[in-house]
């Protein structure tokens, strides 16, 4: 096969020197906000969670879809998001730091890729220390990017 074969495009996700990253674009009430697919394993639907007793209280319980234990996080409820009307939701997984941990969110918007350089106010707090990495701009929206790592850490120290 020859270097501009079918194979071009994936070159670009693969080199470690590109400026670009891709994020899942996600909202929670009426904010988006997006996480590097990096730290994304899968997207499935909610599904009857068992609480369990002295644990963050941000942290909903587990459930164990596939044999796996998965800590259920409400990701409105730690980044401080409050709304009287019940949405839909959706469970954003990620395998950070030898935990599983869901993330509960309303809705996935989708990938986007964007440049490095794109991305401000890395300073801003949203919440804890740490767990905004910035801010980007997608076809007219602000997109709040958020570290999964940071928030597993602070729940789960």
């Amino acid at each position: 096969m020859s270097k501009h074969g079918n194979g071009e495009n994936n070159d670009i996700l693969l080199d470690v020197n590109t400026d670009e990253i891709e994020i899942l674009v996600f909202t929670i009430k009426d904010q988006v906000f997006g996480v590097n697919v990096l730290q994304v394993r899968e997207i499935l639907m909610p599904s009857p969670i068992d609480k369990v007793p002295q644990v963050h209280p941000s942290v909903e319980g587990v459930y164990m879809p596939r044999d796996v234990l998965i800590t259920v996080v409400n990701l409105a409820d730690y980044l401080g998001i409050y709304s009287e009307e019940e949405q839909k939701t959706l469970f954003i997984v990620a395998d950070v730091d030898k935990l599983n941990a869901a993330f509960r969110v309303n809705n996935v918007l989708g990938i986007e890729r964007i440049s490095t350089a794109s991305v401000e106010g890395s300073e801003v707090s949203y919440g804890r220390d740490g767990v905004m990495e910035g801010i980007v701009r997608i076809n007219g929206k602000l997109i709040s990017l958020i570290n999964f790592a940071e928030i597993v850490e602070d729940i789960a120290p």
